[in-house]
Formats: C-alpha cells, sequence, structure tokens
C-alpha cells in the first residue's frame, strides 16, 4: 500500500509485471470481508526478470521500486502516467508535494530530451572511433599476412 496515496496498492508477480490497484472501493465495516474486490487501474512489465519485491517511496507519492530475478533494480515514476494520476491525484495527503512531483517531472522530461541528444552525439563519436580502429586493425591484418606470405 502506497502510504502517501490512501487506496493505492501494488502487487509483483513471477510473470515480470507490476499492477496497480484501487482499494478504495472496497468498502465494509472494519473488521467484515470487503464486498468488493480491488479495482485493477494500470500494470507494466519492469524488465528486471520475476518480481519478487516491490515498494513505494516512502517522501514521494509517485515512486514505485522493484526487485527481480535478474538481480537488478528498477523504477516506475508514476508522476508521467496521466490515468494514474487522474484517478488518485486527489487522494494525496500532501498537496505541495505533488504539484512539486509534477514540475520535477516536467523539468525531467526537458532534461531527458538533452540528455538523448547528448548520448546520440557521444553514440556517433564513439562508432567514428570504433571505425577508426578498425580500419588500423584490418592495416595491421595485411601486414601480417603479406610478411606470412614471403616466408
Amino acid at each position: 500500500l502506497n502510504r502517501n496515496v490512501p487506496g493505492m496498492m501494488a502487487t509483483c508477480a513471477i510473470d515480470k509485471t507490476v499492477k496497480l490497484w484501487d482499494t478504495s472501493c472496497c468498502g465494509g465495516n472494519s473488521g467484515s470481508v470487503p464486498s468488493v474486490s480491488p479495482m485493477p487501474c494500470g500494470s507494466r512489465d519492469m524488465g528486471v526478470g520475476k518480481l519478487y519485491t516491490i515498494s513505494f517511496y516512502p517522501s514521494t507519492p509517485w515512486l514505485l521500486g522493484c526487485g527481480g530475478s535478474g538481480n537488478q533494480l528498477s523504477l516506475w515514476d508514476l508522476s508521467s502516467e496521466g490515468p494514474i494520476r487522474k484517478r488518485f491525484g486527489d487522494r494525496i495527503d500532501n498537496a505541495d508535494a505533488v504539484q512539486e512531483t509534477l514540475a520535477d517531472a516536467e523539468a525531467a522530461g526537458n532534461k531527458e530530451k538533452d540528455f538523448e541528444a547528448m548520448m546520440a552525439a557521444g553514440d556517433a563519436a564513439a562508432s567514428e572511433k570504433l571505425s577508426v580502429n578498425k580500419n588500423r586493425k584490418k592495416k595491421g591484418q595485411k601486414k601480417k599476412k603479406a610478411h606470412r606470405a614471403g616466408r
């Protein structure tokens, strides 16, 4: 359960997915069995293999982390998911934190574009350097062949 967002629950499974649920529909008197099942409201393959653990980040309502059989961790920034924000946005305990998180998400989106451009430029430079090194290697291989042929 997300302690910052009442009614938001997440589950993970060996099918490699995280599922989000809305438990606010599960009414009932305290101590009684709920009459309605939680409603599914989203899922995502986290890309880290079979999932064994999941947790919401304690100081932000929109960040969820999980760990899987691939010996890696994965984070899901729920602030970028419009339907999730729409469903749960009005339930967040600290509304100021939500606005701050949303502003950070927008700024991160702009930074991500810059980062992608920088990485593309770096990839092009690395490819150029790799092709230069391959050409040098080929020249060295030809010399060895010529040297062997002369024996």
